[in-house]
């Protein structure tokens, strides 16, 4: 297993059996880390209570106690484990790939990684995978038969058809009952009003977002110094466009894409990253993990 100790996509692509990749991934990773990385947002303070003779004392807040020189204990709503969604875009767009690995090859060992992440925590976990609409759906639970057909079906799922990104994750949103944690792992190729839509609805179902851009390299950085033809995966669409044009248009509109993205992920408070399919998987989650912890 030693080869397989930095996680890089070209070496992980050879491992076909998801299970076997995302455990890797996620030992390789996580190990040593003793604080979960996600637990703590489906718990929102609701009020106080007198404490009770004989309950351990580490429940006194004593914050309040120094106030008030009489012993409380918080109450949450809602204090469970981690309810979570994660959301998987399927899209003809996925499929694209300059690498090892295509975006949605990516992706999903990136979804499977996540899964396993919040079942070992004892999480509930849930999933959908979208194009045009919402594929499959599988409502949260926290056993490892929900983890075994989580990767079941991302084994076997495959991109295509156009997406409607934003209107599915509206859909999505309809369908969320309780507070919790929602990963959105897409290109987001849609309308940024549309998408913004859908995820101002996530929050208003009080979902803590992480919304995660997968990207091929030669996507962050397109040039060339023949015509290209290009073909539309979604629609069949195509074009050819000189070299100079093609990569001035390119790059400027996918630029402006993010930007575009990134400012209504900020203006909602929502965890926007960008992933690019040639970074290591270890380098990746580590990123994702660290800034939430500095954030939480």
């Amino acid at each position: 297993m030693k080869s397989l100790s930095v996680l890089r996509p070209d070496q992980m692509a050879p491992v076909r059996n998801l299970t076997l990749r995302a455990k890797l991934i996620v030992e390789g990773t996580i190990a040593g880390l003793h604080k979960s990385p996600f637990h703590g947002f489906s718990s929102e303070f609701l009020e106080y209570r007198p404490y009770l003779t004989g309950e351990p004392a580490r429940k006194i807040d004593w914050r309040k106690f120094a106030k008030s020189d009489k012993s409380f204990v918080r109450l949450y709503e809602d204090e469970t484990n981690l309810s979570a969604h994660i959301l998987l875009d399927k899209s003809a767009s996925m499929g694209f790939g300059s690498g090892p690995m295509t975006k949605f090859d990516y992706a999903r060992t990136l979804a499977a990684s996540f899964a396993w992440i919040l079942v070992r925590q004892k999480d509930a976990v849930g999933m959908a995978a979208f194009d045009e609409e919402i594929r499959w759906y599988m409502p949260p639970k926290s056993t490892n038969l929900q983890l075994k057909n989580i990767i079941s079906h991302l084994e076997t799922a495959a991109p295509n058809n156009q997406t409607r990104c934003g209107e599915v994750i509206n859909s999505a949103a309809a369908m969320v009952k309780k507070r919790g944690l929602c990963v959105v792992i897409s290109d987001f190729f849609d309308d940024p009003e549309s998408i913004a839509m859908g995820l101002r609805h996530l929050r208003f179902k009080r979902q803590d977002i992480l919304a995660l851009a997968i990207a091929d390299p030669m996507e962050l950085n397109f040039s060339g110094k023949s015509d290209f033809r290009f073909k539309d995966i979604e629609t069949g669409r195509e074009i050819t466009v000189d070299s100079q044009t093609a990569s001035e248009y390119f790059n400027r509109g996918f630029t402006e894409h993010h930007a575009a993205l990134n400012t209504i992920c900020r203006e909602l408070k929502i965890d926007f990253e960008v992933v690019t399919t040639a970074e290591p998987f270890h380098k990746s989650l580590l990123r994702i993990i660290e800034k939430r912890r500095r954030l939480y």
